[in-house]
């Protein structure tokens, strides 16, 4: 996860913490769920980006 996905993720804590209201607590985990989601997808494709590059069969 980069640096800028643990940022929001912090910040989706610290607003989730603070919501007396269940709906936007059960939004803001589902958004977390997503960020997570995303930079696990991000990680993915850089690590298959990295593999195509350094492919030597199709050089």
């Amino acid at each position: 996860m980069d640096e800028q996905s643990k940022w929001l993720m912090d910040q989706i804590d610290q607003l989730k913490n603070s919501q007396p209201e269940y709906e936007r607590r059960a939004f803001l985990t589902a958004l977390k769920k997503i960020v997570n989601e995303q930079a696990t997808r991000t990680d993915q494709i850089q690590h298959e980006l990295d593999g195509r590059l350094w492919n030597h069969d199709k050089w």
